[in-house]
């Protein structure tokens, strides 16, 4: 039967025709269909449910923080308690001194707000030429605009035209690919470098031994902010 959802990443023709995969419970590691057969999920949902389903301590937080207040915006000098508090614990296990924490929708909106305050970064210090973001290929750094300009994943970006002019991809597993685009275009038009520790949705593949740190310090070396995407990778996972 035909359904009013429509979903991300599929082909509609065939879901249509087949049905959805409806997923009707979980606990722990394990969901079940519909029909009642068991699965792991191996994918935590898709890399977020990575304590697991059916935490009853977690269901029984959200309702006590619900029945207090449901939310509030943060916007001008606005917080909500329970916001502010999240925020200093987040900051205390950030590995860098006096973090600031700005809370997103999710990894897409993260992604453009990193490639926005890049670019606003250079533009404060005097340098508004520094512009271009550079992705790596296999990449996925969302679907929103920056993100899929971003992305090293050539049918994500198929079909949109030019999404963000000032975007450029390299070799995922070659730092000198990254000095090469930088000896090419020039530092000075380059604003950020942005790397998966671990590339996820592009089919989960390790840096080489020593690939993080050798681009982290060419992008020392030439001006250039390493912005590392770790909506995948964070916390642990």
């Amino acid at each position: 039967m035909a359904s009013a959802l429509w979903h991300g990443f599929a082909d509609m023709g065939a879901v249509e025709k087949n049905g959805a995969f409806v997923v009707s419970r979980g606990e722990g590691a394990y969901i079940w269909d519909s029909e009642g057969t068991r699965y792991l999920d191996a994918t935590a949902g898709l890399w977020f449910t990575n304590v697991g389903h059916g935490r009853t301590e977690i269901a029984d937080a959200v309702a006590a923080q619900l029945s207090k207040i449901a939310h509030f915006s943060n916007f001008g000098d606005f917080v909500p308690e329970t916001t502010q508090v999240l925020a200093e614990r987040l900051a205390a296990i950030a590995p860098v001194a006096g973090s600031k924490i700005f809370f997103t929708s999710g990894g897409s909106d993260s992604v453009d707000t990193a490639a926005k305050l890049a670019r606003r970064y250079w533009h404060e210090v005097g340098l508004p030429e520094k512009t271009i973001i550079v992705g790596r290929q296999k990449a996925y750094h969302g679907m929103h605009v920056a993100g899929t300009a971003l992305a090293g994943i050539p049918v994500n970006r198929e079909g949109y035209g030019e999404l963000m002019a000032d975007a450029a991809t390299v070799a995922w597993d070659d730092a000198k690919s990254l000095l090469e685009l930088i000896e090419k275009i020039g530092a000075n038009k380059i604003a950020a470098f942005f790397a998966e520790p671990i590339i996820g949705a592009g089919g989960v593949y390790l840096p080489p031994e020593g690939y993080l740190a050798e681009v982290r310090d060419i992008c020392r070396e030439h001006d250039i902010l390493f912005v590392v995407d770790e909506v995948v990778t964070g916390f642990g996972r």
